[in-house]
């Protein structure tokens, strides 16, 4: 098969070979170099104490054992995974210190040696990390270092498989290039880098390209880094798989052809579905694969989301084809899917070998399904972690879902063989991240309170009473979410939105269409928070962690505000009283410019970080101008007006981040506001707003924003404190 231009400017993918087993392989030796590799980053000072060693699976299933030899912490893992967890457990229970997703605190003193020997196992052979939105959401413009830092603190984590989507633009137009696509024609169907993830799920197409040759150059010779380190560290790459989709004029180049057109998808053009059992599909998944090969290697896992729309296909016999063309390329690999909203079908599940399936389960329906081997027709399954939708910056989770129901299914239900960290966004809630991917290394029930006070003691330093009781009040309001009377719509496990990040209505429950539509705790419970966290101890308040923890207790504090001022906003508005809607719609907007205060005194809440990670991938100015569209328009109104206002995708990405808040949400709010003002003073009907417009306006946009934290985050959270009137007991 002919090779384009584009694929002699990558890497060999000899470099990317294996140097350890594949997941769930019992290997009793790998090479522990990069593993100490992985310590030497994270853990620079006390590095040198630790003694890296493979050890023996038990009855196949990985372990750890922490002990003590010559002076040295010894760690022995029977997999690189394993022993990379083991030393993240030494860390959270011995030396009480952390590396987490949002801010270490580790110190330069020496770590103390066990005084016992320590040995765990696990029962589930695989720990899945990464929704495929992260690409869309979190991740789409990171450069290296910052995807080395995500892997190393997942590798820590105990994750010994993971997705990675990026560079699958390359295989794509290499793929169609093959069958007599003009670059330039596939370069404009291939969508750029934060929306592309719906490429690949079929969902869209051409939004805001073409890509250019240089940016996929470099995202292909990116995608061959991350994959490489994946293998070095025992991780899986998962990638891709190839199920149809195909630009969608492809009938009109292939007559013959059976494509099954696709529509729209949220006023986007969908791609087109050639019907698995045409002969032209097995061309195109031979050359899909082998590109794939040439490019990345090999993987033992593919993911694949299918048959959103059947057409006049039969979906056993396609999915039965699609698995086919799969095993043909991949002999042994396991398809990955997802079970959500009635997905995977039964005549799906029917029509494939179910022992090559891989199946994450996010079934977020309010009547939960536990009886999973009924389900799956017996196929293997993850129980999916996801409390986050979007990358929003809401703290909270169902705890109670990641601890006592993750259980119980694995004890219930002998196909469950892992468990994912699925949340749609990365680097929020490292409270819930650190517990659930704990829980597949635990066996024994969870005292979620004391839990929570080792956790208290090795993020802050001390299991300091105040901390204590902010952590109580956090485990009963945001870590506490129930399925009670509010409707969550697809987020049962999620916390409610801020009310700031909504386009403005008076009667506005929501930021996005599909999040809770009312408070999922008590915002005046959720109150005391705040008071009990300024009061740590200050010897304890110069840590990264309790930094981010503050910043994040006091930006949720003020978010939940909105929901109790706005309905007293609508009846001073509703009762025409214009000095009470003066007064009251002024403290909105002071309690916003407030938060994007609070907000900039904060490295992981900046607007600056997420859009200063696009230029080393733009080439000219022009490039530049359409990625930062790119990146902007996926926090605001998602795509175009069709997508915003016709399919209800604007603000899905909402964040509260510094800049954001104050040049965006703020203003549409001050915009509103004025118009209602200016309906009471004139006692006509409010001027409607174009709010597709104003978005837009910000989308396009040529401010530059900070990157780096500015401000005092103790000072600003306590005038918070106090403008709120928070009383510190």
């Amino acid at each position: 098969m002919r090779k384009h231009l584009l694929g002699l400017w990558l890497v060999s993918v000899g470099s990317l070979l294996p140097l350890t087993p594949a997941v769930g392989v019992n290997a009793p030796v790998f090479d522990i170099r990069p593993e100490q590799a992985v310590l030497e980053r994270l853990i620079p000072q006390q590095a040198s104490q630790f003694e890296l060693a493979p050890i023996a699976a038990t009855d196949g299933h990985e372990r750890f054992r922490i002990s003590s030899t010559n002076g040295h912490i010894k760690v022995e893992g029977s997999t690189p995974s394993s022993l990379l967890f083991g030393v993240n457990w030494y860390l959270k229970y011995i030396a009480h210190v952390q590396i987490s997703t949002n801010g270490d605190r580790l110190g330069t003193r020496v770590f103390p040696l066990p005084g016992a020997t320590i040995e765990r196992e696990t029962p589930y052979a695989y720990r899945y990390a990464l929704n495929e939105n992260i690409d869309g959401y979190t991740a789409p413009y990171w450069d290296w270092s910052r995807w080395q830092r995500e892997i190393d603190v997942l590798a820590l984590s105990g994750i010994n498989a993971m997705i990675v989507e990026r560079g699958m633009d390359t295989v794509l137009y290499q793929t169609f290039r093959d069958v007599g696509y003009s670059d330039d024609e596939i370069r404009h169907w291939i969508t750029l880098p934060a929306h592309q993830n719906w490429q690949l799920m079929g969902n869209l197409c051409c939004f805001n390209g073409p890509i250019s040759a240089t940016l996929m150059q470099k995202r292909a010779a990116s995608a061959q880094k991350i994959i490489s380190r994946l293998r070095e560290l025992g991780i899986t790459p998962v990638l891709p798989g190839f199920y149809g989709i195909v630009p969608a004029d492809f009938q009109q180049k292939f007559p013959r052809a059976h494509v099954v057109p696709q529509g729209e998808w949220a006023g986007f053009t969908r791609p087109g579905w050639l019907d698995p059992r045409d002969p032209m599909f097995a061309k195109l998944a031979t050359a899909f694969y082998q590109h794939q090969r040439e490019l990345f290697g090999d993987s033992s896992i593919y993911d694949m989301e299918v048959f959103q729309e059947g057409g006049d296909v039969s979906v056993p016999e396609a999915a039965r084809d699609v698995q086919n063309a799969l095993l043909a390329a991949h002999p042994g690999a396991r398809w990955m899917m997802l079970a959500w909203q009635g997905n995977p079908r039964q005549d799906l599940l029917a029509g494939v070998d179910r022992q090559h399936l891989l199946i994450i389960d996010i079934d977020h329906d309010r009547v939960p399904r536990d009886d999973r081997q009924k389900d799956f027709q017996n196929a293997p399954f993850l129980f999916g972690g996801i409390w986050e939708f979007g990358g929003r910056t809401t703290l909270g989770a169902n705890t109670g879902n990641i601890t006592a129901r993750l259980q119980r299914l694995g004890r219930t239900n002998s196909n469950m063989v892992g468990t994912a960290v699925f949340t749609e966004g990365m680097d929020t809630n490292p409270f819930a991240f650190d517990l659930f991917t704990e829980m597949a290394w635990r066996s024994e029930p969870v005292d979620l309170e004391k839990w929570t006070t080792n956790y208290v003691q090795r993020r802050y330093g001390a299991t300091d009473p105040h901390a204590l009781a902010t952590w109580k009040v956090l485990l009963n309001t945001a870590y506490n979410i129930r399925i009670d009377n509010v409707v969550f719509h697809s987020e049962r496990d999620a916390a409610q939105e801020s009310l700031f990040d909504a386009q403005p209505s008076l009667t506005v429950n929501r930021a996005s269409n599909w999040s809770p539509e009312a408070m999922r705790y008590s915002a005046e419970a959720f109150k005391q928070a705040l008071p009990d966290m300024l009061q740590v101890a200050p010897a304890l308040r110069g840590s990264a962690t309790y930094q981010y923890d503050l910043v994040d207790i006091a930006r949720q504090t003020l978010a939940n505000e909105s929901r109790l001022l706005l309905p007293q906003i609508k009846t001073a508005y509703d009762d025409k009283d214009r000095s009470r809607f003066g007064a009251l719609t002024q403290r909105w907007l002071q309690l916003m410019e407030l938060q994007d205060q609070l907000l900039a005194t904060n490295r992981f809440f900046l607007v600056g970080s997420w859009l200063a990670q696009i230029d080393p991938l733009a080439s000219t100015a022009e490039e530049r101008t359409h990625l930062d569209y790119d990146a902007r328009s996926i926090l605001t109104t998602w795509g175009d007006r069709k997508a915003s206002e016709g399919a209800d995708l604007h603000d899905y990405g909402n964040k509260d981040w510094a800049g954001l808040t104050r040049d965006y949400y703020r203003l549409r709010w001050e915009t509103y506001f004025h118009s209602l003002d200016e309906a009471l003073r004139t006692g006509t009907a409010a001027k409607p707003i174009d709010w597709f417009a104003m978005g837009d306006a910000w989308n396009h946009g040529i401010q530059r924003y900070a990157d780096s934290p500015d401000g005092d985050a103790y000072i600003v959270a306590t005038r918070v404190a106090d403008v709120l009137r928070l009383a510190r007991h």
